[in-house]
């Protein structure tokens, strides 16, 4: 069963036989609505990952710019030091933590980097709790992405995923009562050590959430990283 018939299932599940009975006698054809609707969903999907394809300053996640970049130096280290400089971080800590994203994102312990980072899926239908990636082989950026991914997925697919599936969403998830906090304990652990505030850390993630929203979900179509919305008060 496909992506689509799975999730035309689970609506119609949401509805109950009556709702569907009553639209039905009504004259409304709900299959062709639904599937037209999941149709178009599918299509804008794929516009939006192909866009998302070829890196750009505009769809690279801040973690990313280190791994594609040569030195701080070139158009992707020039975007990171000004991403970091908009969160009040100084030269020091900005090129401490270029040097370590760029060693973790090429120490080739987590597959997919080769991809854009936005649109990459942490969460599949094989997933278990134990093939979940080990924190401290991720950057931050990276740290995010998994509770996106797990959040959405446990709302979004919950009913096409299986049961280890589902566990591992919850435990990559940002819910405390689900997670135990790994993914975000290591994201506090981490940006601690580095000197970051607990604003900088805040601001970061909100950030790269936006990103995320906007290039993988298609939720809104704000720009992140922009002055107003690094503001630390």
């Amino acid at each position: 069963m496909d992506d689509i018939e799975d999730r035309q299932k689970w609506i119609y599940e949401q509805l109950g036989e009556e709702a569907l009975r009553i639209l039905k006698e009504s004259g409304i054809d709900i299959d062709t609505g639904v599937t037209s609707i999941l149709e178009e969903q599918e299509r804008e999907s794929d516009i939006r990952q192909a866009g998302a394809s070829v890196p750009t300053l505009e769809n690279t996640l801040t973690s990313e710019l280190p791994y594609l970049s040569l030195t701080i130096r070139d158009p992707f280290g020039q975007e990171y030091e000004r991403r970091l400089k908009l969160i009040g971080l100084s030269q020091e800590q900005i090129e401490a933590a270029y040097q370590t994203e760029q060693f973790i994102s090429r120490n080739g312990k987590l597959q997919g980097r080769d991809e854009r980072w936005a649109i990459r899926y942490f969460i599949r239908p094989d997933s278990t709790p134990e093939t979940l990636p080990d924190p401290e082989h991720m950057t931050l950026s990276e740290i995010i992405c998994i509770t996106d991914d797990a959040n959405s997925a446990i709302v979004r697919d919950h009913h096409a995923l299986s049961q280890e599936a589902f566990q591992a969403a919850c435990i990559a998830s940002c819910n405390r009562a689900y997670s135990g906090e790994r993914y975000g304990q290591s994201y506090l652990a981490r940006t601690e050590k580095m000197g970051w505030t607990e604003a900088q850390r805040n601001a970061y993630s909100k950030n790269e959430f936006m990103m995320t929203a906007r290039i993988k979900w298609n939720y809104h179509d704000d720009p992140a990283w922009t002055k107003e919305t690094t503001k630390l008060e």
